[in-house]
């Protein structure tokens, strides 16, 4: 069941974790929330590597948030690669994406 899979997340999960931003009419892609806390700049890049190398050809897309002021929370979205068309529709890269698979590949590598 879904609320299971998001409750092995808690409390890496933001209060805003499934979101759909809307940018255009018709543009619907689901973005999840996370946050990892990393004390030093080392455990910070650590962390971010480990993301990025964990997600590198899963379908899903890494973006950390940028912070304004110094924290030890680090931010970060997950979505499902996309490829915007010349039409200014979208594609995406992998046609089979689930919200249930990136749950179950975060909990593998966040701690």
């Amino acid at each position: 069941m879904l609320h299971q899979k998001i409750e092995k997340l808690i409390p890496f999960i933001s209060e805003e974790f499934i979101t759909y931003p809307l940018w255009e009419e018709g543009k619907y892609i689901p973005f999840l929330k996370c946050w990892q806390k990393a004390d030093s700049e080392n455990e910070y890049t650590s962390f971010s590597n480990r993301l990025n190398k964990h997600f590198e050809n899963s379908g899903y897309e890494i973006s950390f948030i940028l912070q304004e002021h110094r924290s030890v929370i680090h931010e970060f979205y997950l979505y499902p690669k996309y490829k915007e068309l010349q039409n200014g529709s979208y594609k995406f890269n992998k046609t089979d994406w689930s919200i249930e698979e990136m749950l179950d590949l975060l909990a593998t590598v966040l701690k």
